[in-house]
């Protein structure tokens, strides 16, 4: 029976899509018209891919991060070197003030003692006169003026007694005393107190009044 060139054509065609479609399954493509399917193509696993990325990211971070620390480690070390400058110059600072107070201190009571020396001399002098007493009673009299003199150029002068009402800050109570004056007035000095500026070097030993109405009443009648 003879074969008809028609389908002589359809079984070369045959043939050769069957041999076309064998090379594509040894070369690993997939034959026209067939659909690619999950199983035969796996999807790509994205967290491999962007590893890289991520890792440098962290190497970028931690290069910031050290670069950090290692700007606090210095201004850290500068703090410190300045605190240890403010240091040692407080340190030399108080020593030096406690040296300039001590010398101050020496220094007012040279002044103070080369002011008293004349003193002295003069009662030398007075213990060593032979002469009348009324002349040795003048000459004791201008030392002791001399000596409250060098006082009251230092700022101590004595506190007002007799007569003042009695003050606890420059007063001290020894005696009270009936009298016509009013309560608490000072009525004798038994021991001079003295001032130094506004302060109380020593307070004045009184005696103070203690009103009685009778001895008032009869030294109105006198």
């Amino acid at each position: 029976m003879a074969i008809k060139e028609e389908d002589r054509t359809k079984v070369g065609q045959e043939n050769t899509e069957q041999q076309t479609g064998e090379n594509k399954e040894l070369t690993g493509e997939q034959p026209q018209g067939e659909a690619t399917t999950p199983e035969a193509c796996p999807p790509e696993d994205a967290p491999e891919a962007g590893k890289p990325e991520e890792e440098a990211k962290e190497q970028v971070d931690l290069g910031v991060l050290m670069a950090e620390l290692e700007k606090a480690k210095k201004e850290k070390e500068e703090y410190l070197q300045t605190y240890l400058r403010l240091r040692a110059d407080f340190d030399n600072f108080r020593r030096r003030s406690r040296e300039e107070l001590a010398q101050a201190v020496r220094q007012g009571k040279e002044e103070l003692l080369q002011e008293l020396l004349p003193v002295l001399d003069n009662w030398e002098r007075a213990l060593g006169s032979t002469g009348e007493l009324e002349n040795w009673r003048k000459g004791v009299e201008m030392i002791f003026e001399q000596f409250k003199a060098i006082l009251a150029n230092e700022g101590v002068s004595p506190i007002p007694t007799v007569g003042e009402p009695f003050d606890p800050r420059f007063h001290e109570a020894v005696l009270r005393e009936p009298s016509a004056e009013p309560e608490n007035t000072i009525l004798e000095e038994l021991s001079k107190g003295y001032l130094f500026g506004e302060k109380t070097l020593r307070p004045s030993k009184v005696k103070v009044a203690a009103y009685d109405p009778d001895l008032a009443s009869g030294k109105e009648k006198e």
